[in-house]
């Protein structure tokens, strides 16, 4: 059958159903034959999500794909607002918010946990994810070596008393 679908169609789906236990063998053979025929394997263990996903195929029929890809924003106030709805809880009324109270992106991160705490509708919590994600060190090498830094400089701010 799938000989027959030959190179006539430029999306070709698999669905397929999985109502057995022991899946791995026969799973990794239909992955085999999907690759090798350029065939797009779709599973499901139900038979309502089956129906989900030839709804959904249908209901995307004919449509290109601008509708589910992420949006581009062009003004800074929209970009940076994207930013700021990676933190979790902050949503785009809060990010309004903020850049509203801090006026940019760049004040904004530079300002504490006290300043921050201070813009209406941002609760502790937000404060404290907002915090961190502007201060805390993506790797936990860079976490380690900041904290060899600040440790450093309060080794050195301690002699300077003493002196």
């Amino acid at each position: 059958r799938i000989a027959e679908l030959g190179r006539d169609f430029d999306l070709r789906i698999l669905l397929l159903r999985v109502d057995v236990e022991d899946n791995a063998t026969a799973l990794l053979q239909l992955n085999k034959l999907c690759v090798v025929n350029d065939l797009t394997l779709v599973l499901s263990w139900s038979d309502e999500e089956c129906a989900r996903y030839l709804e959904t195929y249908k209901a995307f029929e004919g449509k290109d794909a601008s509708s589910i890809q992420r949006k581009e924003f062009s003004t800074y106030a929209e970009q940076a607002a994207d930013v700021l709805c990676t933190v979790r809880s902050v949503n785009k009324t809060d990010a309004a918010q903020l850049l509203g109270q801090f006026g940019s992106l760049k004040t904004l991160i530079g300002a504490d946990v006290d300043e921050l705490s201070l813009c209406p509708g941002i609760g502790e919590k937000k404060v404290r994810r907002l915090w961190e994600a502007f201060h805390r060190p993506f790797s936990t090498a860079a976490a380690r070596r900041r904290k060899r830094e600040l440790e450093e400089t309060r080794l050195e701010e301690e002699a300077k008393v003493y002196e």
